[in-house]
Parts: structure tokens; C-alpha cells; sequence
């Protein structure tokens, strides 16, 4: 009886050491993935149901080898970004920052155009001049639907971006589909080391410059004015100054050229910051030499973020027209923040033109509008740059 007695006293100890470590090691479970516990903006509830979807994988799903749990976090994280259903919010691992401080070289390994989210669907906003894109053909505005046979559906822009680059010499297939097309295409490209060039000047008899600003970088300012004083050594009076194709770049870079034209004190653009959205005017600190200078400015669709910036403040303090097609509409400014190896990058203000145009998702309207067809560049005939020679010839 006394044995029988000690085994029920061993029994229930052993049960209740039992439920202690199972209560234990719950609540370490919990604590483990009380990713939405310990902040208070997040429901009880949704911390729950993180960790038993969690446990439930782990118990139940078929494909056992496939789970991930790195990965399984960082989705998670990145779900959290997403959620705020802003294509210009994201989170990069070291190896997509990798890809971002290429970018801030300007040196990499692709088909040199800049791509972008709009409605939904991963889309050119433009080729860059004399890269393996506008040889192909790629036009603003094309929608890749698939990189290498694979869809791009709720693919996120960084991913598409480290999919599209590569190896220099190798090739990338791009699933294509154009407005103007019944059907989509298949188009194969060679990557090649890109290097972005910052300006590209014309001097046309008898007294016109022509100043092809490609990318606001960190060569373009001094670019700019060396072109600028060679064009006017030979006897210019009057500028076009095309940033058809400019997908932007660097604000301050856009900012320092728009001085040279606007004068001190006037408004270059007009910004609102924060989740306070607070509004800050950008003053121009001169010297604004080149204001009374006969300028018109060419835009397409491809010309987004600095650009429209730099073409908004000049027609709305000069007076300048704007000849072509409507701008894309990028005005939003994103900040990046380093968190360990990896980049958060977040929307934090948008741009507004000195009369107060909200950029993003609307763009600029052009003064003069014409269509930039691709059958005429094939023919050599560009009808906004002609349209530019015959306007300023009569200022």
C-alpha cells in the first residue's frame, strides 16, 4: 500500500512538472513570437493568431522541408510595409541594399532602364538614352508582365529589379505588352554594364542649344554649366532643354540646377513632410543668372520625380513652356532608414509645384502637346524637338 501510495505521489508530481514545463515553454513559444504583443497599436488577438498559424505549420503542413522560418519572419516584416499599399515603401535584405547602392554609383550590370509600379503592374517609366533598353525598343509606359518566363504579379519592385539584372553578356527575356499592342511580346536583352551619363549637348545653327539632361546625379551641376558656357560661346541665345526620359535622381542635384535660373528668394517647390504632413517651402538661394534666358522644355511620359520638379518650378516662376506629353507623376519623396544589413525605405513627403500641382499620380500637363511616336524616331523624325526649334526660333 505504501508503494502504491509513493507512485500516486510520483505520479501527480511528474504531472504537474509536466503541465509546469508545457506552461513554460508555451508562454516561451508566445513570448518568441509576440511580434504584435509588444506593441500596443496591435490587438491581442492578432499575436495569437500569428503564433498558432505558426504552430499549426509547424504541426501540420505536408511539405515540412519547406519551411522556412528566416524567411517566414522576414515576409511577415515585410507584409507590415506593404500593408500601407504604397509602391515606393520597401524593405530591401543586404543583398536587394546591395542593389540600391549600385544604383547611387551609377554603375551596374542591366538593361538601363528605370521601372516602376503603376496600377498594379510592374511598368517601364523610362529607358535610358543609349542602353540595351532603347535599343530593344522599350518605350515608357511598356508593362512587364513576366521576367524570364516568370509572372510579375505581386512581385515586389526590388525583386523584379535583382531578377532584370544580372551578369554582363547574359541575356534577360522580358514579357512585354503595350497599349498600343493586341498582344503581348517576348523581348531578349543583353545585359551590359550601365553607366549613366549625365548630359548631352547640341549646338544648333543658327543660335539654339540644345541640353539633354538625362539624370540629375552627381556630375550632372557641373555637367550643365560646362555645357551651357560651350553652347554659349558659339553664339546661343535660346536653350531647349529636354528631360524627356528622365526618371530623376537626386532632389538637391534638381534644386541647384533650378537656381541657376530661378532668382533668390522665389519658391522652387513646395513640400508637405511627415505624418503631421507639415508644409515646407524650398527658397530658391539664387543665383538665378540664367532667368531671363528663352528657354521651352521638353517632357514625356518618361520624365517622373526631379524632373517634373525642375520643369514645374521653371514654367510656374518663368513663365517657361512645357512641349510634349503629360509627365508620369512621381512626387513623393522616400527616406531610407538602416536597420542592421537591411534598408527600409519609407514615403515620407510629396512634392507640390510652386502653385501647389500635387505631382504624384497626376504629373505635369504639358503647354503644347504632341504625341512622342516611336515610328518617327525610327525615321529620324522627332516632332517635339521640332516643334522646340520652331517655337523658340520666334522668341
Amino acid at each position: 500500500m505504501k508503494k502504491i501510495k509513493n507512485l500516486k505521489i510520483f505520479l501527480i508530481l511528474f504531472i504537474l512538472t509536466l503541465n509546469i514545463a508545457l506552461a513554460f515553454n508555451i508562454n516561451k513559444s508566445k513570448k518568441e513570437y509576440s511580434f504584435f504583443l509588444s506593441l500596443p497599436q496591435f490587438k491581442k488577438e492578432y499575436n495569437e493568431l500569428l503564433w498558432q498559424v505558426w504552430q499549426k505549420i509547424n504541426t501540420h503542413y505536408i511539405e515540412q522541408q519547406n519551411i522556412n522560418p528566416d524567411k517566414a519572419a522576414f515576409e511577415a516584416i515585410r507584409g507590415v510595409v506593404k500593408s500601407l499599399d504604397d509602391q515606393y515603401s520597401e524593405i530591401y535584405t543586404p543583398q536587394q541594399a546591395k542593389i540600391f547602392e549600385q544604383d547611387l554609383e551609377g554603375k551596374f550590370c542591366g538593361m538601363g532602364a528605370e521601372i516602376g509600379i503603376r496600377n498594379n503592374i510592374l511598368t517601364i517609366i523610362a529607358p535610358l538614352e543609349g542602353t540595351p533598353a532603347e535599343r530593344a525598343g522599350i518605350e515608357p509606359g511598356d508593362m512587364i508582365l513576366k521576367i524570364n518566363n516568370e509572372s510579375t504579379t505581386k512581385m515586389p519592385l526590388e525583386e523584379a529589379v535583382s531578377k532584370i539584372r544580372g551578369k554582363c553578356g547574359e541575356k534577360v527575356i522580358l514579357t512585354i505588352f503595350r497599349e498600343s499592342w493586341k498582344e503581348e511580346k517576348n523581348i531578349e536583352i543583353i545585359r551590359e554594364e550601365i553607366k549613366i551619363l549625365a548630359i548631352k549637348s547640341e549646338f544648333i545653327p543658327p543660335n539654339i542649344g540644345y541640353i539633354k539632361i538625362n539624370n540629375f546625379n552627381q556630375t550632372t551641376l557641373p555637367e550643365f554649366i560646362k555645357a551651357y558656357q560651350t553652347l554659349k560661346l558659339k553664339g546661343v541665345d535660346r536653350y531647349i532643354l529636354d528631360v524627356r526620359n528622365n526618371p530623376g535622381g537626386y532632389l538637391e542635384t534638381a534644386i541647384q540646377i533650378s537656381e541657376l535660373f530661378i532668382p533668390r528668394g522665389k519658391i522652387i517647390l513646395k513640400e508637405v513632410w511627415g505624418k503631421e504632413k507639415k508644409k515646407k517651402n524650398v527658397i530658391s538661394e539664387g543665383p538665378g543668372g540664367l532667368a531671363k534666358e528663352k528657354i521651352v522644355i521638353l517632357v514625356n511620359k518618361g520624365s517622373a520625380s526631379a524632373s517634373e520638379i525642375f520643369a514645374g518650378t521653371l514654367r510656374d516662376n518663368l513663365g517657361v513652356k512645357l512641349i510634349g506629353e503629360k509627365t508620369f507623376g512621381k512626387g513623393s519623396v522616400q527616406q531610407v532608414f538602416k536597420i542592421k544589413d537591411y534598408l527600409l525605405k519609407l514615403t515620407v513627403a510629396y512634392w507640390l509645384t510652386p502653385s501647389e500641382v500635387k505631382l504624384e499620380g497626376q504629373g505635369l500637363e504639358p503647354d503644347i502637346k504632341i504625341e512622342d511616336k516611336k515610328e518617327e524616331k525610327e525615321n529620324k523624325k522627332d516632332l517635339i524637338l521640332e516643334k522646340a526649334k520652331e517655337i523658340i526660333s520666334q522668341y
